[in-house]
């Protein structure tokens, strides 16, 4: 490959990275409401590279995990009988 043809490449596909691992790590993160994931989602899916730096410096700052909620199967085992 040409060096003119890799810096194209790179140059194309290095701001998409931020924009996919925002919108992964929107829904796995507990916004203080909901409209604010909404507002966040739509930012990042509507403005690629700036809006995921936006997600990254300031709204995910404010955001918390998700705690997965236990199976039932857990639940039972974790219950004295």
């Amino acid at each position: 490959m040409s060096m003119r043809i890799m810096v194209v490449m790179l140059v194309l596909t290095v701001p998409v990275i931020p924009t996919f691992w925002a919108i992964l790590d929107i829904p796995k993160r507990q916004f203080a409401t909901p409209k604010q994931k909404v507002v966040w989602f739509f930012t990042v899916a509507t403005l690629p590279c700036i809006g995921a730096i936006l997600y990254i410096l300031f709204g995910r700052r404010h955001t918390s995990p998700v705690r997965d909620m236990p199976t039932s199967a857990a639940r039972n085992e974790a219950s004295p009988h």
